[in-house]
């Protein structure tokens, strides 16, 4: 059997994709910019912290400050596949919003009680807390990360407090698999 250039190359890249974002994998120096290392079980998210307190990041109001507080708890509640944590950042949001869309979104994850379905409303609830943030940070930073393979190698984005890759759409099965895109200031 004779496999084409093309073919090898295809496989190669998705051979190399695959294990790229495999957990367990010491990234190289160029891949560390990319995927951050977890060191030891301390630097595993907490699956009984009620919710992650932003603390280097102001903003230049306390609705803006509120829905980040609110959406890093869902973020959390996603990387450690808490489908009831979710529930509760997504309705403290909800409450914290006059934004109807937000609110509606929020309601989506909050009504659902499949993990699957709070990720993908997770996809457009970032879109929109971005929407927010920009030009509502006064100190420190958010970055915006993706992941190449969320949702069948469609990809998607959230947003962090901090720069180590811990990926909502795959919890704990790929919890590094990911990269910085932007840093809003």
């Amino acid at each position: 059997m004779r496999i084409s250039k093309i073919n090898l190359i295809l496989m190669a890249t998705i051979v190399l994709t695959t294990i790229s974002c495999k957990q367990g994998n010491t990234p190289t120096d160029n891949e560390k910019e990319q995927h951050s290392e977890i060191k030891n079980d301390s630097e595993m998210p907490n699956k009984n912290e009620e919710t992650e307190v932003v603390k280097n990041v102001k903003f230049n109001n306390a609705t803006a400050d509120a829905i980040f507080q609110h959406y890093i708890h869902i973020k959390t509640a996603l990387v450690n596949t808490d489908v009831n944590k979710a529930k509760q950042g997504a309705d403290m949001l909800a409450e914290a919003t006059e934004n109807t869309v937000l609110k509606k979104v929020a309601k989506t994850i909050s009504d659902n009680v499949d993990v699957e379905k709070q990720r993908i409303a997770f996809v457009d609830l970032t879109a929109q807390v971005e929407t927010i943030l920009k030009g509502n940070v006064s100190s420190g930073e958010v970055y915006k990360q993706y992941c190449p393979m969320a949702f069948d190698n469609t990809g998607a984005y959230w947003l962090s407090k901090e720069k180590e890759i811990r990926n909502p759409y795959f919890g704990d099965r790929m919890l590094k698999c990911g990269s910085i895109t932007e840093t809003i200031q």
